[in-house]
């Protein structure tokens, strides 16, 4: 597996919650958590909201919507952290669509750390 920085995502510092990918999984992504912009150093784990986002951001890797640029992130449901998370920890994150209706895609999407169940979320976006 190679890492590379996430180029395909848009958000830039301070949001990009994704630090690097691995690719080479089949339907899956490796992600490295990152910083969330140097503000979260510390010793205690991610707030649920952040990792919820970290794997909307996962879309953007695996769907690989046409068009990026004007992809928005609408709803979050069903979010669920298993596993309490820290920055610099390993993801294989796993992206399913689940509907689409007209400009609206509704994704499954599943993180595992060390082969066991860290988070799950159910995100909707508009493209």
């Amino acid at each position: 597996m190679s890492a590379r920085t996430p180029e395909p995502i848009p958000h830039r510092f301070p949001c990009r919650l994704v630090e690097r990918t691995e690719e080479g999984l089949s339907g899956k992504v490796a992600v490295v958590l990152g910083t969330a912009g140097g503000t979260l150093t510390g010793p205690g784990p991610w707030p649920a909201t952040l990792i919820a986002e970290a794997l909307a951001q996962a879309i953007l890797l695996l769907a690989r919507p046409e068009r990026q640029s004007t992809l928005r992130l609408i709803g979050l449901d069903n979010v669920r952290v298993v596993q309490e998370l820290a920055p610099g920890d390993r993801l294989e994150v796993e992206v399913t669509e689940v509907a689409a209706f007209g400009v609206l895609r509704r994704y499954h999407c599943r993180a595992c750390r060390g082969g066991g169940l860290a988070a799950v979320a159910d995100v909707m976006v508009r493209g």
